[in-house]
Parts: structure tokens; sequence; C-alpha cells
């Protein structure tokens, strides 16, 4: 908590509440941001419903303007709806003057002991736990540059960013992790050949070979180029290497297609569907749709997978094979559990279990990266 504020993360915990119950662990002091009054609750654990109330937030008796900051004390931990987090809390009125949006401001390293075991188990390998904290501490810091700036938050707390469940996912190796790393993010150089921090992606497993960036996300970091990868074999569940999905029948696909783009609705309903470009590994860059009316159009392969299935846990990722049937389309011969990108998960665990540090893990799902330690996040 001693870091300044500027430098700590926003999670956006929610983003569209109506009415939710924080309490403290230790006294909370609630300032309104806009016309700067302050209220102060010294009662450690005590309950506090906030409500949108005409179009401002009311605690109690307490009404504030729509933009208040919850600051904690001694030990610095907050509940909302019974999900404790460190740091503070921003609650924010919404555009709609409706809802409002709960968001976590905290330290980074306290952060990481949120995110780390939710994202990795927790009894793997120290080396590997130690690859995933530095990851996914160049990742946030990433996003939060890159984006935060035009926003009151830098991240979700969703697999959209990375998953962060707060103090109920902290364990002792994956905090001793943080602690260990402390600071520490992978850079690599631009184009100017001056090194900055680039998004370290990471997935549970490759499938074999980790893929180019340029192919999923549109990014040409060189660190970012894919290799091969043989070892998550070793360590991943066999239906996560090997898996074939779901049949989806051409009703549900144009459902779930239209549902998440709209525009789609020129194609009337999806008739015909192909990868209209792989990648050298297999995995589908861009899915060509035809429409009952013969109109196409393109997806690119990692959205196509989510609209369909927004787990990613059916469709594990865009290594697989369209097969048409009768009843609509299966995806077979599937491989990999994720976008593949970055640092494998499984294949950081198989490399730490062979006595490989977590800079050389790093170092080969990010070559020609550098480790280098901030002095303030």
């Amino acid at each position: 908590m001693q870091q300044p504020e500027a430098c700590w993360i926003r999670v956006l915990l929610f983003g569209n509440l109506n009415e939710c119950v924080i309490s403290g662990y230790g006294n909370l002091v609630i300032e309104d941001r806009e016309m700067g009054v302050t209220a102060r609750f010294n009662r450690p654990n005590q309950t506090l419903t906030v409500r949108m109330d005409a179009g401002k937030l009311r605690i109690g008796e307490h009404l504030f303007n729509g933009d208040m900051m919850i600051r904690t004390e001694t030990p610095f931990v907050f509940t909302v709806d019974e999900l404790p987090f460190r740091g503070h809390l921003r609650l924010s009125r919404n555009d709609d003057g409706m809802t409002f949006s709960a968001i976590n401001h905290v330290p980074v390293e306290s952060y990481l002991c949120g995110v780390i075991a939710a994202e990795m188990q927790s009894y793997w390998e120290p080396e590997a736990l130690k690859a995933q904290a530095v990851a996914s501490r160049t990742y946030c810091l990433f996003i939060k540059h890159r984006f935060g700036r035009g926003r009151d938050w830098d991240v979700r707390r969703s697999q959209a960013h990375q998953v962060y469940r707060g103090l109920t996912a902290e364990t002792a190796p994956t905090n001793e992790a943080v602690f260990q790393t402390t600071g520490i993010v992978l850079v690599c150089p631009d184009k100017s050949g001056k090194h900055t921090i680039f998004p370290a992606y990471y997935s549970s497993a490759c499938g074999g070979h980790t893929e180019n960036s340029r192919f999923i996300f549109g990014d040409t970091f060189s660190v970012l180029q894919g290799v091969e990868c043989p070892y998550c074999r070793k360590t991943t569940r066999s239906d996560y290497f090997y898996w074939t999905g779901p049949l989806f029948s051409r009703e549900e696909i144009t459902r779930r297609l239209l549902d998440r783009y709209p525009s789609l609705a020129r194609l009337e309903s999806v008739e015909q569907l192909e990868a209209a470009q792989q990648s050298e590994i297999g995995r589908i860059v861009s899915v060509r749709l035809i429409g009952k009316n013969g109109n196409t159009a393109f997806l690119r392969g990692e959205d196509f997978r989510l609209a369909l299935d927004p787990s990613g846990r059916k469709l594990k990722s865009v290594i697989f094979t369209i097969r048409r049937t009768n009843q609509g389309f299966e995806f077979v011969e599937g491989r990999g559990f994720g976008h593949g990108v970055g640092l494998c998960q499984s294949g950081a665990q198989a490399l730490a279990r062979t006595g490989a540090s977590f800079s050389e893990i790093l170092q080969y799902y990010y070559p020609g990266s550098q480790l280098v330690r901030l002095k303030e996040s």
C-alpha cells in the first residue's frame, strides 16, 4: 500500500450494479470525489448497502453525487457482496444514470496475488509460478499504459484480460512467486530499438506450437512469433491437448453469431462455414461465413470461437477442422486450449520440472525478450 497510487492497477469488478453490500476489515473512509465530502465509518466489518437513488449513490442517510472513493485502513481489505479484495474501492455512476460500476484500486503486487492462483495451479513448480507472475505483471502494465488512460479502469477481472479473484484466490506458493519476482517485467525492442514492455500473452496449452500473435491479436511484436513446444503434452490434461468440440446446428450458430455481431444479419442465416485462412501451425486465422442468400462475411478465428463458445471450454482453441453434417457443423481434430500466443502454461510447468528457471522459461516462450526490474510499477 506504500506504492504511489498512480502506479496501482484499477480493476473493473462489476460494471452494471443497481445495489451492492460493502464492508471493510478495518475502518472505511468514503470520499465524494465531485463534492469533496468525506464520511467516516469507524466500525470494522460494518456492512453498508449502496444503491442508486435518483441518479445519486445512497449509503444510509448519505447521498453521494455518483463518484466516490472508499478508502480502507489496516488491514486494507474490503468486500463487495462478501467477496474480499485488497486496496480501495471506487464506485462510479454509469452514463445511463441508473447503474454504477465497482472498481478496485490496488497495488500491482497485491493485484497479482489475486491473479496467479486463479491462472495457474498453486501446487505447480515454483519456477513455473514465477514465470506466470512475471508474464501477468508485464501484461497488466502493458494494458494499463496502452488502454487505461481513456477509461476509469485498466483491466477487467475476467479472462477478457486475466482472471482476478482477490483475496479468496491467494495461496502461500503463489504469493511467494509474486514476492520473489517483485517489479520484474519483460521488455523487447520496439521499431526504434528502445526497449518497452509488451502484451505478454499466455494460454493453458498451445497444442505443440505457440502462435504468431499477428494471426490472433494483430500484434507485430518480435518476441511473439511462436515457438515449437514439445512440452505441454507432458503435463496438460489429455482432453486439453486433443479434443472434439460439440455439434452446433445452423440455427444455433446463426443465433450466437448475430447476438454478438448484429451486422451479420445481412446473411439471413449461416448456411456454410469454412476456414478462409490458416497459420502455418494450423490455427484458423479467419472463417468465411456464407449466408442463405449467398452473401459472405469473414470473422477472425478467435472472434468466431468465442462467439460460439464464450466460455472457451467447448471450442478450446482455433486448431480444429470444420465438418458439415445434416444436423449442422462439428468441430473435430481439435488441439490445444486457449489462443496459443506467448507463454504456454502447461509447457512452463514441464520445463520447470526439468530444472529450468523462470527466466529460462520466459526466454523460451518470448525469445529475444529481456527481464528488467521496475523501480515503481
